[in-house]
Protein backbone atom coordinates (compact mmCIF):
# COMPACT_ATOMS: atom_id res chain seq x y z
CA UNK A 1 0.00 0.00 0.00
CA UNK A 2 1.02 3.81 -1.07
CA UNK A 3 2.56 5.64 2.08
CA UNK A 4 2.46 9.42 2.50
CA UNK A 5 4.43 11.80 4.74
CA UNK A 6 2.18 14.31 6.01
CA UNK A 7 3.03 17.94 7.00
CA UNK A 8 0.53 20.02 8.76
CA UNK A 9 0.05 22.92 11.19
CA UNK A 10 -1.82 22.51 14.50
CA UNK A 11 -3.07 26.26 15.62
CA UNK A 12 -5.24 27.67 17.72
CA UNK A 13 -8.08 26.68 18.93
CA UNK A 14 -7.25 23.34 17.08
CA UNK A 15 -4.11 23.29 19.88
CA UNK A 16 -6.67 22.68 22.62
CA UNK A 17 -7.46 19.01 20.79
CA UNK A 18 -5.73 16.10 22.65
CA UNK A 19 -4.10 13.46 20.29
CA UNK A 20 -6.75 10.96 20.55
CA UNK A 21 -9.64 13.60 19.48
CA UNK A 22 -7.42 14.28 16.37
CA UNK A 23 -7.01 11.05 15.38
CA UNK A 24 -10.96 10.88 15.57
CA UNK A 25 -10.98 14.50 13.26
CA UNK A 26 -8.42 13.09 11.06
CA UNK A 27 -10.01 9.78 10.14
CA UNK A 28 -13.50 11.84 9.84
CA UNK A 29 -11.87 14.34 7.39
CA UNK A 30 -9.98 11.64 5.34
CA UNK A 31 -13.95 10.09 4.89
CA UNK A 32 -15.42 13.29 4.02
CA UNK A 33 -12.47 13.89 1.64
CA UNK A 34 -12.95 10.85 -0.34
CA UNK A 35 -8.99 9.76 0.05
CA UNK A 36 -8.97 5.69 0.39
CA UNK A 37 -7.48 5.37 4.11
CA UNK A 38 -5.92 2.13 4.61
CA UNK A 39 -7.00 -0.05 8.35
CA UNK A 40 -5.71 -2.42 10.43
CA UNK A 41 -6.78 -5.93 10.68
CA UNK A 42 -8.50 -7.19 13.41
CA UNK A 43 -11.92 -7.04 15.41
CA UNK A 44 -10.98 -3.08 16.25
CA UNK A 45 -9.40 -1.99 12.64
CA UNK A 46 -7.65 2.23 13.36
CA UNK A 47 -6.31 4.30 10.51
CA UNK A 48 -2.99 3.82 9.57
CA UNK A 49 -1.58 6.71 10.95
CA UNK A 50 1.51 7.12 12.68
CA UNK A 51 2.66 10.26 14.46
CA UNK A 52 6.06 11.87 15.10
CA UNK A 53 6.17 13.07 19.21
CA UNK A 54 2.07 13.90 19.56
CA UNK A 55 1.65 17.64 20.93
CA UNK A 56 0.77 18.06 24.24
CA UNK A 57 -3.22 20.24 24.44
CA UNK A 58 -2.59 23.84 24.29
CA UNK A 59 0.69 23.59 22.51
CA UNK A 60 0.54 24.51 19.01
CA UNK A 61 2.60 23.08 15.81
CA UNK A 62 3.26 24.49 12.45
CA UNK A 63 5.77 22.01 11.30
CA UNK A 64 3.85 18.59 12.88
CA UNK A 65 4.45 15.25 10.67
CA UNK A 66 2.02 12.42 10.02
CA UNK A 67 2.83 9.28 8.01
CA UNK A 68 -0.54 7.47 6.75
CA UNK A 69 -1.05 4.74 4.56
CA UNK A 70 -3.90 4.52 1.76
CA UNK A 71 -5.37 1.65 -0.31
CA UNK A 72 -4.41 3.10 -3.47
CA UNK A 73 -2.59 6.01 -4.60
CA UNK A 74 -3.55 8.99 -4.86
CA UNK A 75 -1.51 12.10 -6.10
CA UNK A 76 0.20 14.66 -3.97
CA UNK A 77 -1.09 17.65 -4.48
CA UNK A 78 -4.92 16.46 -5.19
CA UNK A 79 -4.05 14.88 -1.62
CA UNK A 80 -3.39 17.69 -0.07
CA UNK A 81 -6.33 20.01 -1.29
CA UNK A 82 -8.82 17.54 -0.26
CA UNK A 83 -8.24 16.78 2.73
CA UNK A 84 -7.54 20.91 3.34
CA UNK A 85 -11.15 21.63 2.40
CA UNK A 86 -12.80 19.49 5.02
CA UNK A 87 -10.19 20.15 8.15
CA UNK A 88 -11.69 22.11 11.07
CA UNK A 89 -10.14 25.40 11.62
CA UNK A 90 -6.90 25.40 12.98
CA UNK A 91 -5.54 22.24 11.16
CA UNK A 92 -3.81 22.88 7.69
CA UNK A 93 -1.76 20.57 5.83
CA UNK A 94 1.50 22.23 4.41
CA UNK A 95 2.82 19.39 2.03
CA UNK A 96 2.10 15.98 1.17
CA UNK A 97 4.86 13.81 -0.11
CA UNK A 98 5.04 10.16 -1.31
CA UNK A 99 7.60 7.85 0.90
CA UNK A 100 9.67 5.83 -1.14
CA UNK A 101 12.74 3.98 -0.22
CA UNK A 102 14.79 4.19 2.95
CA UNK A 103 16.08 7.99 2.56
CA UNK A 104 12.93 9.28 3.91
CA UNK A 105 14.00 9.84 8.05
CA UNK A 106 12.10 7.68 10.19
CA UNK A 107 9.29 9.25 12.32
CA UNK A 108 11.08 7.34 15.43
CA UNK A 109 14.44 9.29 15.00
CA UNK A 110 12.45 12.78 15.30
CA UNK A 111 13.47 13.72 18.84
CA UNK A 112 14.46 16.93 19.14
CA UNK A 113 11.89 19.85 18.73
CA UNK A 114 12.18 23.39 18.39
CA UNK A 115 10.15 25.81 19.93
CA UNK A 116 8.51 29.39 20.38
CA UNK A 117 7.70 30.05 24.31
CA UNK A 118 6.42 33.39 24.21
CA UNK A 119 5.39 34.78 27.67
CA UNK A 120 2.57 37.62 27.20
CA UNK A 121 2.55 40.85 29.34
CA UNK A 122 -0.27 43.20 29.54
CA UNK A 123 2.14 45.97 29.69
CA UNK A 124 5.80 46.42 28.75
CA UNK A 125 6.82 47.82 32.25
CA UNK A 126 5.07 44.59 33.71
CA UNK A 127 7.99 42.01 32.49
CA UNK A 128 9.40 40.47 35.14
CA UNK A 129 13.53 40.76 35.72
CA UNK A 130 15.08 37.12 35.10
CA UNK A 131 18.15 36.28 35.77
CA UNK A 132 20.79 35.76 33.27
CA UNK A 133 19.89 32.78 31.06
CA UNK A 134 23.57 31.83 30.77
CA UNK A 135 23.98 31.33 34.62
CA UNK A 136 20.52 29.25 34.71
CA UNK A 137 21.59 27.03 31.65
CA UNK A 138 25.08 26.72 33.42
CA UNK A 139 23.72 24.54 36.26
CA UNK A 140 24.71 21.46 36.62
CA UNK A 141 20.97 20.16 37.15
CA UNK A 142 17.92 22.02 36.95
CA UNK A 143 15.11 20.14 38.43
CA UNK A 144 11.33 19.50 38.29
CA UNK A 145 8.71 17.41 39.94
CA UNK A 146 7.10 15.23 37.65
CA UNK A 147 3.81 12.86 38.15
CA UNK A 148 4.40 9.64 37.33
CA UNK A 149 1.86 7.06 35.66
CA UNK A 150 1.42 5.82 39.16
CA UNK A 151 0.38 8.94 40.50
CA UNK A 152 3.41 9.45 42.68
CA UNK A 153 5.79 12.50 42.45
CA UNK A 154 9.68 12.35 41.56
CA UNK A 155 12.11 14.08 41.03
CA UNK A 156 13.62 14.81 37.43
CA UNK A 157 16.92 16.66 36.15
CA UNK A 158 15.69 18.27 32.71
CA UNK A 159 18.86 19.73 31.82
CA UNK A 160 20.64 16.90 29.93
CA UNK A 161 17.30 17.32 27.35
CA UNK A 162 17.53 21.30 27.00
CA UNK A 163 19.94 21.79 24.27
CA UNK A 164 19.68 25.15 23.62
CA UNK A 165 17.77 28.15 24.85
CA UNK A 166 17.91 31.80 24.01
CA UNK A 167 16.12 34.92 24.85
CA UNK A 168 14.28 37.05 21.98
CA UNK A 169 13.69 41.06 22.37
CA UNK A 170 10.22 41.55 22.03
CA UNK A 171 8.36 44.94 23.39
CA UNK A 172 5.02 43.06 24.01
CA UNK A 173 6.20 40.11 26.78
CA UNK A 174 9.29 37.25 26.77
CA UNK A 175 9.89 35.35 24.25
CA UNK A 176 12.63 32.55 24.00
CA UNK A 177 13.23 30.44 21.63
CA UNK A 178 14.24 26.60 22.76
CA UNK A 179 16.05 23.01 21.33
CA UNK A 180 14.77 20.77 23.81
CA UNK A 181 14.89 16.24 23.68
CA UNK A 182 11.45 14.78 23.16
CA UNK A 183 10.35 11.52 23.71
CA UNK A 184 12.31 8.63 25.70
CA UNK A 185 13.62 9.80 29.09
CA UNK A 186 15.34 12.73 28.14
CA UNK A 187 12.12 14.55 27.17
CA UNK A 188 11.51 17.84 28.35
CA UNK A 189 8.52 19.93 28.47
CA UNK A 190 8.96 23.80 27.40
CA UNK A 191 6.60 25.15 30.00
CA UNK A 192 8.89 22.84 32.76
CA UNK A 193 12.37 25.07 31.59
CA UNK A 194 9.99 28.19 31.80
CA UNK A 195 8.66 27.15 35.27
CA UNK A 196 12.69 26.65 36.10
CA UNK A 197 13.86 29.64 34.75
CA UNK A 198 11.32 32.01 36.85
CA UNK A 199 12.34 29.82 39.72
CA UNK A 200 15.80 30.23 39.52
CA UNK A 201 15.00 33.90 38.92
CA UNK A 202 12.72 34.30 42.10
CA UNK A 203 10.20 35.32 40.11
CA UNK A 204 6.42 34.72 39.68
CA UNK A 205 5.29 33.56 36.19
CA UNK A 206 1.23 32.94 35.18
CA UNK A 207 1.14 29.85 32.99
CA UNK A 208 -2.05 31.16 31.72
CA UNK A 209 0.24 33.96 30.12
CA UNK A 210 2.17 31.60 27.91
CA UNK A 211 2.20 31.10 24.55
CA UNK A 212 3.98 27.72 23.27
CA UNK A 213 4.62 27.03 19.60
CA UNK A 214 6.45 23.92 18.02
CA UNK A 215 8.03 25.13 14.64
CA UNK A 216 10.69 22.13 13.89
CA UNK A 217 11.03 18.23 14.47
CA UNK A 218 14.36 17.30 13.75
CA UNK A 219 16.66 13.65 14.62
Amino acid sequence: MPRYRINYSKREPASFISHLDLVRTLERSFRRAGLPLAYSEGFNPHPRFSFAAPLPVGIEGTAEVLDVELREPVGCSEFAVSLNEVLPLGLSVIQVAEITGASVISLAKLTTGAYMMCLISEYPSNKPTLAPLEDFLGQTTIEVLRRGKDGREKIKDIRPGIIAMEQLADQDGLVFSLMLKIGGDLSVRPEDVLESFAKYSQVAVDKADLRIIRTKLSA
